[in-house]
């Protein structure tokens, strides 16, 4: 009877699993598919001008804010990490927990009535918003390795060692926890590139679709998706190359560390 009962146990798991896997699998497989056999079809993406501006505008601003996140993370980590004050863990939920579930689309339409036409400094419809959008979706992910892995070095307190050594704050940051959580700040940031590449809600609200000057490739995407669905499929394919590339890249250099 136990017999029968794991056998029937196990066998559910195995279904329940593999349902999972090929429900998940079925868009990446039907992208390789749809090159495969409609690959001739979709070369005009190749000649269409709009699409490589919309390309380079999504590539440049991905790595302008993988450049603005390395350049707080660190910092902000080791105030996270090393600073006692009444408020931190609401304050890790506001700069971590919180940008990662927003919809995109709230944040957009908070920076449009910040920094829209009616505002003071308006940034609506330009690049600057385009970063700004994928900045606030993109660089909690960083900030939640970096963080953890500097409070893993805290808990060895190898920082104290350092400073019984007369090591002064530079010297550990840089000496000590940028050194020993190396990997953790690359795959951060590899991670941010690549959710930067794919933000869309955020920049279509607050950055507009302007052609050769806010258009990235998810707003492209979305445009041409009911004109010419094939260049559509052009587009979404480069994205999730890019992001199949980030992903590799990130659990290569964990897997080192």
């Amino acid at each position: 009877m136990n017999h029968q009962r794991n056998t029937l146990v196990e066998s559910a798991v195995k279904v329940l699993a593999f349902s999972w896997i090929a429900w998940f699998l079925f868009p990446v497989l039907f992208l390789i598919g749809s090159f495969m056999f409609k690959f001739s079809a979709m070369q005009p993406i190749l000649t269409d001008d709009r699409f490589w501006w919309a390309f380079g505008i999504s590539l440049i601003s991905a790595f302008v804010v993988v450049a603005l996140t390395a350049l707080f993370v660190v910092p902000m980590a080791y105030f996270l990490a090393y600073g006692d004050f009444r408020g931190k863990k609401f304050l890790e939920t506001l700069l971590i927990d919180i940008p990662q579930t927003l919809p995109p689309v709230a944040v957009g339409v908070i920076y449009v009535f910040a920094f829209g036409v009616n505002s003071p400094i308006h940034l609506a419809f330009t690049f600057l918003a385009v970063v700004i959008a994928k900045l606030i979706v993109s660089a909690p992910f960083a900030l939640g390795y970096v963080l953890r892995r500097f409070r893993e070095i805290r808990t060895l307190k190898i920082d104290l060692v350092a400073r019984s050594l007369g090591a002064n704050t530079y010297t550990v940051i840089f000496r000590v926890l940028v050194p020993m959580a190396r990997q953790d700040i690359i795959a951060g940031l590899t991670l941010v590139w690549a959710r930067a590449m794919g933000e869309f809600g955020g920049s279509l609200i607050f950055a507009g679709v302007v052609a050769y000057k806010t258009e990235i490739l998810p707003t492209y995407a979305n445009r041409v998706v009911h004109v010419d669905p094939l260049l559509a499929l052009g587009a979404t394919a480069i994205m999730v190359l890019f992001a199949l590339v980030a992903l590799t890249v990130t659990r290569t250099v964990l897997m080192k560390k």
